[in-house]
């Protein structure tokens, strides 16, 4: 497996303390108790009644000028599920200059010749098998398939229990929806949705929403 930017810091913040929040945080806890590769610091989040709580023992710590007055400044996992969120935040913090890692379950299978991008989310029981790009800011959630030669674009989400068959191009901020399928050779466009369930055969234009089985556009974003 190679991956980008692959840096560990001793110290980590998770961007967000919503539900995936407290779902990455266990990733964390579990990494911890293979190797003790972070010191996870809390929270940050933009909602200020969220600040000084603490969530699943650990302190909502401020919004992003929290890190602003850090020195050294920790690194940063941004776990905001939904893509235009996640892409708006994450262009804050790269005015900041902060350093993104990677957050992944150990019993993630990642074949050698799989390339990760930075700020990488996976959840437990995925499975990469070989020669698949996946890029920067992009969340795999719990138990998916994803084949070989597929590219997976810049600030997506697959939710849980999807296949993404071999040779499937997804492209930036594309939004998989649980326990859908695509078939192999297709196309996803930029900033479309794919509904829970949904198969994908044939390719999907991007900023539409798609369902059914097979997919079709419903409806443009």
């Amino acid at each position: 497996m190679k991956v980008a930017n692959s840096k560990i810091g001793k110290s980590v913040v998770l961007i967000g303390a919503g539900g995936s929040g407290r779902e990455v945080l266990e990733i964390l806890k579990d990494l911890n108790k293979k190797r003790k590769p972070w010191d996870i610091l809390g929270f940050i989040d933009e909602n200020e009644k969220l600040h000084g709580k603490t969530i699943n023992g650990y302190p909502v710590l401020g919004g992003i000028d929290w890190l602003k007055i850090q020195n050294p400044r920790p690194s940063c996992i941004c776990t905001i599920n939904d893509c235009e969120p996640r892409k708006k935040v994450v262009q804050k913090l790269n005015r900041l200059g902060v350093e993104f890692v990677n957050a992944i379950h150990p019993s993630t299978y990642i074949g050698d010749s799989v390339h990760l991008g930075k700020d990488i989310i996976i959840y437990a029981g995925s499975l990469l098998t070989a020669n698949i790009e996946v890029g920067d800011h992009v969340h795999i959630n719990f138990s998916c398939g994803i084949g070989h030669d597929a590219v997976i674009g810049p600030y997506s989400t697959i939710s849980g229990l999807v296949n993404i068959n071999g040779n499937v191009r997804l492209g930036e901020g594309v939004f998989v929806g649980s326990g859908a399928t695509v078939i192999p050779e297709m196309s996803i466009g930029n900033w479309a949705v794919i509904g829970a369930g949904a198969v994908v055969v044939r390719d999907i234009p991007g900023k539409v929403v798609a369902v059914g089985v097979p997919a079709r556009p419903i409806k443009t974003r």
